[in-house]
């Protein structure tokens, strides 16, 4: 029973010390993007917009009316107030990057006079290549980059396969779509 009673203390202690941590990373995360309008719950939704030729094709179908260009691709004038928040957002952004970029200066003169000016340089490089590189897990059913961790091996858009390079070189580059 002591056994368990120790097994059980443990893992309550490292499960606190993973949950500091995280509290941690999080706050230092949310300091370090203030202002910049990223959010870790940020998602993109992309919509698929229908082509002039699938426009046409599915009006021919379904009934034969013609329309004009305007009414195929809808156009999104924004409203001034939309932009006016941008520019402010933006500014703000702008501001708070360029206050970063004095602190890191000022530090690193700092730590230039305190004979550390290389090792700072290397705190730094580290600090940005781990925050600006993505920590949390993968999300379910997010294609990657690289196409043999993806279901069926597929591969994303934009991707130069074998496949593709050896059509180009036998055929032209007028084969591959």
């Amino acid at each position: 029973m002591a056994d368990f009673q120790e097994q059980l203390r443990q893992y309550r202690a490292q499960k606190r010390r993973k949950e500091t941590v995280d509290n941690f990373k999080d706050k230092l995360r949310r300091f370090w993007m203030l202002g910049t309008g990223a959010n870790k719950d940020t998602t993109i939704e992309v919509q698929q917009v229908p082509t002039k030729f699938e426009a046409i094709s599915e009006n021919s179908q379904d009934e034969a009316v013609t329309s004009s260009e305007s009414e195929l691709v809808p156009e999104e004038q924004p409203t001034r107030s939309t932009d006016h928040h941008h520019k402010e957002n933006n500014c703000l952004k702008y501001t708070l990057w360029t206050v970063y970029l004095l602190f890191w200066i000022t530090l690193y003169v700092i730590a230039i006079k305190l004979s550390f000016g290389l090792v700072f340089l290397m705190f730094s490089a580290l600090f940005g290549i781990y925050f600006n590189t993505r920590t949390e897990p993968k999300k379910r059913n997010e294609m990657s980059a690289y196409s043999v961790f993806n279901k069926n091996c597929e591969s994303i858009d934009g991707t130069l396969k074998a496949e593709q390079f050896e059509r180009e070189i036998r055929y032209g580059s007028g084969s591959v779509r």
